[in-house]
């Protein structure tokens, strides 16, 4: 049995996207369109030639929850997105309603779909193939399907190591910046897997942070930011904050009550 994994919310843009039509009525009056019946033909395309590539015998789609869990951490995550005037393609929100009738659908509370991905593949392992164009997703170790539909292997010293060097980097899709002037080539020379260990790899980033006027609850924040949830870090009523091996805290718990 192969359970496939697909971030939704990745593969609904990439086919709204596509599909979102201009009209130019007249010269001072252009409007955007959704063929609505193209894009659910194509995400139903999509959706197939990926559960061929992976040999699927079951598939779900992973979606991003309207709450995140991650404004909490940082009231900023993703404000880029709002400032910039991003908007989602016309039609997304209807083509979604239409998906998560169609297809078998996971949407938790709170969480985005990246981590219904990470937790769900965390916890069946052996069952599990991920897709998702997200590079974050490598954080989560376990079989994943890539955009040729080969798949490869992550395993845990790579998810591990990956998420580490994820934390000085940042993301700036995401909103948050990681540790000042540390990019990918020095994340990588920082945290390497010959000689890996979670104690030190958390004592570099704190080292590095700190080297830049940033303290170890400014590189918590990030971390925090970063994390892919996996299995253990989510019970349906509690998200469990990432916090590092040496630390040891009673306020990582953040209880999944939704608002009234």
């Amino acid at each position: 049995m192969t359970w496939l994994l697909l971030d939704a919310d990745m593969l609904l843009y990439q086919t709204v996207a596509s599909c979102e039509t201009e009209i130019e009525w007249m010269p001072d009056i252009i409007t955007t369109h959704l063929p609505v019946k193209q894009a659910q033909s194509m995400f139903k395309t999509l959706v197939s030639q990926k559960e061929k590539q992976a040999k699927a015998t079951r598939t779900t789609l992973c979606w991003t929850s309207e709450i995140n869990f991650r404004k909490n951490v940082d009231s900023t995550y993703k404000g880029n997105r709002v400032n910039n005037h991003r908007r989602k393609p016309v039609g997304y929100a209807a083509t979604k309603m239409w998906a998560e009738e169609v297809f078998p659908s996971e949407s938790w509370y709170s969480l985005e779909g990246d981590d219904v991905l990470g937790i769900l593949a965390t916890r069946n392992e052996d069952k599990t193939v991920i897709w998702s164009g997200d590079k974050d997703l490598q954080q989560i170790p376990g079989r994943h399907l890539d955009n040729d539909g080969n798949i490869y292997n992550i395993s845990q010293l790579q998810a591990d190591v990956y998420f580490y060097r994820q934390i000085l980097t940042g993301d700036t899709t995401d909103g948050y910046p990681g540790c000042p002037g540390v990019g990918p080539k020095t994340a990588e020379r920082l945290i390497s897997e010959s000689d890996f260990s979670e104690a030190s790899a958390w004592r570099t980033v704190v080292e590095q942070y700190k080297k830049k006027g940033l303290g170890a609850d400014y590189a918590l924040t990030q971390a925090r930011l970063a994390r892919i949830l996996r299995n253990t870090e989510y019970t349906f009523d509690e998200l469990q904050l990432w916090t590092p091996l040496q630390i040891q805290s009673d306020q990582t718990t953040t209880p999944m009550t939704k608002e009234s």
